[in-house]
């Protein structure tokens, strides 16, 4: 069926060959792109301020963990010398 200009591909009308290259080739485009979309990093900061930013609050929060461990430690250390006595 023409429409227009304008002319509508009938894959049912192709031959069997061709129709199979047409379905591999659009399979691997489609495979291709879902591949693309999940390797694509949307979490990487592409500003260097703002990759700064977050180093220097990765840190912190590394470093509150450390000091709040250590303080947890302590305390446990020190019920534990109460309860000795």
């Amino acid at each position: 069926m023409n429409v227009g200009r304008y002319r509508d591909i009938e894959v049912a009308d192709m031959p069997p060959v061709v129709a199979a290259v047409l379905g591999v080739t659009l399979l691997a485009l489609f495979c291709g792109l879902m591949w693309y979309l999940t390797r694509l990093d949307h979490t990487k900061l592409r500003d260097p301020r703002a990759r700064a930013r977050a180093e220097r609050r990765k840190k912190s929060r590394r470093r509150q963990h450390e000091l709040r461990t250590r303080r947890e430690s302590l305390q446990r250390k020190a019920a534990r010398q109460r309860g000795d006595v």
